[in-house]
Order: structure tokens, then C-alpha cells, then sequence
């Protein structure tokens, strides 16, 4: 009974207290009676609504970020001229503290910088920068990156201006057209190129431009010689991509050192040929009992066969040098097309080559000697 008794007080007194509570949470939360209330006992404060908006400053939506909307014209290539229009350029050049001026804008091709060509005129005014597309020693490696690889005469890029040491302002220029191959020049080169191999050719088989010095039999052609035939490849081929080069880049100095080794390997050894060649023939003017032994006549048998091979059949001396040379020649071609640069080759693959051609040389001197000259010597 006293436990019933104290739960039905319990009881009694939260009934009076409820109310007592309730009337407060309506009217303690009211700001009628302090400042900013409405005097209205359960109404919501109005504090944050009575707020004033905080008042615009300056931001993106007074100042808008410099953005490139167009170029001209929409094609250009090497030596040319553009004018980039940037919405936004005066603002951020004439603010009054604005640290930026013309002469700090750089041209971004593809997203790359072009260094060492400011711009050669600007007006803030009309929002508009021109730029020359020019190659400069800053610039050579960013052109070698955009003109490297063509696979066409024109290729389609992205055009932009930023500031210098910055990334690129957003554009709306992504179809502007690059000349990458003149196309006048660049069929003159190809016709040219084309008429120079066939008149070399039509020598090579008529003549003994790259033949050996040795007689041969009547109606015949003496045989093909490789070290001439390594001149000719490599001076050929060096003369046709240093023109390439040109025609796409308008560089002039482009021989690398490897380039002038190639060539030296390829005279020296068609050079100590020659001295051994002559060295097998009788002296001028010396008795009959010492001279030397006529050279046996001969006849070609083929250009490939006459270059591997030796009076004893296919030579494996003779052909490690023409396969070294025809390897170094592929890798020679895809360098000046891949980057538009003669290949720097290492000092290891250069020794290669010029021992396979001390070894071709080594093992010509003892060639075209008859027995009669062995026993005599």
C-alpha cells in the first residue's frame, strides 16, 4: 500500500509540473520581450531573416577568368602570324593591381608553352594578343614536340595563351589547324628524291661508281663493293634527311657528331679498300721478276651476292658489316622521323661499327692473292 501510495504521488506531481514547463518553452523561446522579438508569445525569431545579404564583392562574377574564344586564322604554320582573342584580357590587365602586363603572356599550342616569342602586339582593349609562330632556341624542343611524327600534312591542336611560368587560360580553340609539311615543298622533295635514286641507280649498274677497281671479264661487270656501297648508303641518306629536317623545321644545324663518325667510318673504309686494292697490282715501272701476279678477272654475280660474299662464297665479315649497316640506317630513319632530329648514337655502337669495318678490312688484304704470289712472298 505505501508503494502505491508513492507511485500515485509521483504521478500527481509530474501532472502539476507539465504545465508549469510547457508554458515556459513557449514563452522563453519568444524574443518579444528582448531585442529583435515580435511580442507574440510562440512565434519563431527572425534574427537570420532580418539579416541583411552580405554585398557583392569583387569575385568571378564581377572579374571573369581570361578565356580564349577564338584565333586568326584558323591555320598557320611556322614563320606565320595569329591574333588570339581572350574574353577577360582587359580587366586583368588593367586592374590597378594587376601585376600582369603583356609582355608576360606566352602562346600554348597543345597545352605546351612556346618560350622566347612574346607577343608582337596587344590590346587590352579589344581583348586581342598577336603572336609569331617563331623557332627559337627557348622554343626548339616545345616545336620538335608539336612537329614530330607527321603523319599528315596539317595536324589539328589546341591554341591558348597564358601567363609566362602559368598554366594556359581556358579555350574554345581545339580544331586550329598546324601546318606540319608544306605541301609544295614536300612534293618537290619527294619528286626530287625520287629522280636522284633512279640516275644513282641507273650509275650503279652502268658504271663502277660502286664497283671494285679490278678488271673484268669481257661483257662483263666487275663485282660490287660493300665499303663503297657504305659511302654512298650513309652519305645518301644523311643528305636526304638533313633536307627533310629542313623542309619541316627550317633548322640548318642538325649534323650531330654520330652523324660525322658515320661518315668518317664509311670514307675511311672505302679509303683503305682503295689503298689495298692497288697494293694487290704490279708497281709502275718495275721489273717483270717482281712484279706481282696479275689480278684473275671478275665478273659480278648479283648486287646482293657480290656484297656478303668472297671468292670462297658468302663471307661472314661481309656480312656483319652490311647487316650493322642497314640496322644503323633503320634506326637512323625512324629518329629523323620520330623527332625530327639525326640520332645521337652511343660511343659502344659506333666502336661496333668500326670494328666490323676494321674486320672487313683486315680480312681483304689477303684477297685475290694466287698461290704463285703466297709461295713467292
Amino acid at each position: 500500500m505505501a508503494r502505491k501510495a508513492l507511485l500515485v504521488g509521483c504521478f500527481a506531481a509530474l501532472l502539476a509540473v507539465f504545465p508549469v514547463v510547457a508554458q515556459q518553452d513557449g514563452t522563453g523561446a519568444d524574443p518579444g520581450g528582448g531585442p529583435g522579438g515580435t511580442g507574440v508569445p510562440g512565434s519563431a525569431p527572425e534574427t537570420a531573416a532580418a539579416a541583411p545579404p552580405p554585398a557583392a564583392g569583387p569575385g568571378p562574377a564581377g572579374n571573369p577568368h581570361p578565356k580564349v574564344i577564338g584565333v586568326e586564322p584558323d591555320r598557320a604554320a611556322l614563320g606565320d602570324a595569329v591574333t588570339v582573342e581572350v574574353q577577360g584580357l582587359g580587366p586583368m590587365l588593367l586592374a590597378p593591381d594587376s601585376q600582369v602586363h603583356c609582355s608576360n603572356l606566352i602562346l600554348f599550342l597543345n597545352e605546351i608553352p612556346i618560350p622566347g616569342s612574346p607577343p608582337e602586339s596587344c590590346s587590352p582593349a579589344e581583348g586581342k594578343v598577336r603572336f609569331l609562330f617563331d623557332r627559337t632556341d627557348k622554343s626548339d624542343r616545345a616545336w620538335h614536340i608539336l612537329l614530330e611524327e607527321p603523319i599528315g600534312f596539317e595536324k589539328t591542336i589546341l591554341v591558348s595563351v597564358g601567363v609566362n611560368q602559368d598554366l594556359s587560360f581556358p579555350t574554345d580553340v581545339q580544331d586550329f589547324e598546324l601546318e606540319v609539311l608544306p605541301r609544295p615543298e614536300f612534293f618537290s622533295y619527294l619528286a626530287i628524291l625520287a629522280v636522284g635514286l633512279v640516275l644513282f641507280v641507273r650509275l650503279a649498274r652502268r658504271t663502277t661508281i660502286l664497283r671494285d677497281p679490278v678488271p673484268a671479264p669481257a661483257g662483263k661487270q666487275p663485282p660490287f663493293s660493300l665499303s663503297r656501297f657504305q659511302l654512298a648508303f650513309w652519305s645518301l641518306l644523311v643528305i636526304a634527311a638533313y633536307i627533310f629536317i629542313w623542309m619541316v623545321t627550317e633548322e640548318l644545324d642538325t649534323i650531330t657528331g654520330s652523324v660525322l663518325v658515320l661518315l668518317g667510318i664509311g670514307s675511311g673504309t672505302a679509303l683503305g679498300a682503295a689503298l689495298i686494292d692497288s697494293g694487290k697490282q704490279a708497281p709502275a715501272g718495275s721489273a717483270p721478276a717482281d712484279a706481282a701476279p696479275p689480278v684473275k678477272p671478275e665478273a659480278s654475280q648479283g648486287f646482293l651476292t657480290d656484297l656478303i660474299s668472297d671468292d670462297h662464297g658468302i663471307s661472314l665479315y661481309k656480312f656483319q658489316l652490311f647487316a650493322w649497316t642497314l640496322v644503323l640506317g633503320v634506326i637512323f630513319c625512324s629518329s629523323v622521323y620520330d623527332g625530327l632530329e639525326m640520332p645521337q648514337f652511343s660511343t659502344t655502337l659506333l666502336g661496333l661499327m668500326g670494328l666490323s669495318s676494321g674486320t672487313y678490312l683486315g680480312f681483304k688484304v689477303p684477297e685475290g692473292k694466287t698461290p704463285a704470289a703466297s709461295d713467292k712472298s
